[in-house]
């Protein structure tokens, strides 16, 4: 009889430039049986909450870590008693193993060279999205750096052609038991933590003026207090406010209806991130970024554009890949995709990278107008969308009613000047007074 194989889980590389992560739930408990991909446990790390799937099947005999613990890469997250897992050293194939691919074996009776097969590469998220399908990941051939399954696989696997959305479609990301937050449903309030009347979770305090709650900052609110704090000092902004009159697009917008999609609803800020595609088009200026190591401007072939998205962990930014290849219903449909897996934690860090252009979303969060919205590095532009509201206008030299959409448009200062920034936000604004154009 051949004995169980001892190995110990460590968290494993979760993406570029991530080195720590905190445990938010343990799906797991000692004497737990499991199988290889159920999930162990989640992992906010950077700005994103990372389901970390088991990478054998046996029984849990000790869980090193705990709910709230800060743990880092390389550190032991679990003991198994595996009896058909990976490869004890399969994690060690390259530098950069992934979560999906790092269990070490400290002891084993049974040699590596018995396990059946070779437990493929690729992300949790992928993993997921394959689990969710019905699909295994071992049946599905990687088209990845070193054989490395990706989401394109896993679509072109379930017979979803990848070629035809450069982001994964509802069906695709979405379980089978949730279901998506429709376009223009209410969203219900964000509670702050400062919210009176509200039990705050912490450690309880004094300073010199009374009670206080000490709170330890989330991965998330340290990654976002880090990413402004370099963007801020290492970034002239410049804003540019604006209106945009768009009370003939809304009644374009609310009369027309899909006659192959009924249930389709394509709200205003989908027609915005076509004007912008638009804009960045005709002054790409506004789509590069400054290589400062090179001195160089670098002109993007694409555009990506990441969308400000509040959550329960603070505000991240999931990105539209090649929004310029869409019209506004297909990215309304992407929109509505990236918004629930934000909310709900679905998504992976490197949904959030890649951005070529970002947008903020304000009026959706409140009734702010104007702002200074941050620009991103690598970016060289933001735009916040404010809340379109009704106001008294001149039109032809009467004063009536129209739908004015507020704009805010930071600039990065090194290289987008007025004469680069204003045609830039006069083709966008031209577009949204005159949504006629997008058939153009």
């Amino acid at each position: 009889m051949t004995a169980a194989v001892q190995q110990e889980f460590r968290l494993p590389d979760l993406g570029e430039g991530v080195h720590e992560g905190r445990i938010i739930r343990l799906h797991v408990v000692a004497g737990q049986s499991v199988n290889e991909d159920e999930p162990l446990m989640e992992v906010e790390t950077d700005k994103a909450a990372v389901e970390i799937p088991s990478p054998v099947t046996g029984i849990v005999t000790t869980v090193h870590i705990e709910s709230g613990q800060l743990v880092h890469v390389g550190d032991v997250m679990i003991t198994f008693d595996g009896d058909s897992g990976a490869p004890p050293d399969a994690a060690r194939e390259t530098p950069m193993a992934t979560a999906s691919a790092a269990a070490t074996s400290v002891s084993a009776t049974t040699p590596s060279a018995t396990s059946p097969t070779r437990r493929k590469p690729a992300s949790p998220s992928v993993r997921r999205m394959a689990r969710e399908l019905g699909l295994s990941v071992q049946d599905i051939a990687g088209s990845g750096p070193g054989g490395r399954i990706t989401r394109a696989d896993v679509e072109r696997a379930s017979n979803t052609p990848a070629a035809e959305s450069p982001m994964p479609t509802a069906a695709a990301v979405v379980p089978a038991t949730a279901t998506p937050t429709p376009i223009g449903t209410p969203q219900p309030p964000l509670h702050s933590v400062t919210t009176p009347g509200m039990e705050l979770e912490g450690q309880r305090d004094q300073d010199a003026y009374g009670e206080i709650v000490r709170q330890d900052l989330s991965q998330a609110r340290k990654t976002i207090a880090q990413v402004m704090q370099i963007s801020w000092q290492t970034i002239p902004h410049v804003t540019d406010c604006n209106d945009a009159d768009i009370t003939n697009l809304e009644e374009m917008r609310r009369g027309f209806v899909d006659p192959e999609r009924p249930d389709r609803k394509v709200t205003t800020l989908a027609f915005v991130i076509r004007a912008i595609c638009r804009a960045l088009l005709r002054h790409p200026i506004l789509n590069a970024t400054i290589d400062t190591d090179r001195q160089e401007v670098v002109y993007r072939q694409y555009i990506n554009i990441g969308i400000g998205v509040e959550t329960p962990r603070g505000l991240v930014a999931p990105v539209i890949r090649n929004a310029h290849l869409m019209g506004a219903g297909d990215i309304a449909d992407h929109l509505a995709v990236i918004t629930h897996n934000a909310r709900s934690g679905q998504f992976g860090v490197e949904d959030t990278r890649g951005a070529t252009y970002v947008i903020s979303n304000a009026g959706a969060m409140g009734r702010t107008r104007y702002s200074t919205p941050i620009i991103m590095p690598g970016t060289v532009a933001c735009l916040a969308v404010g809340r379109a509201r009704k106001m008294p206008w001149v039109v032809d030299d009467e004063i009536v009613p129209r739908i004015i959409l507020p704009l805010s448009h930071s600039m990065d200062h090194r290289l987008v000047d007025g004469g680069r920034e204003i045609p830039f936000i006069e083709h966008l604004i031209d577009d949204l007074e005159h949504p006629m154009r997008f058939a153009l």
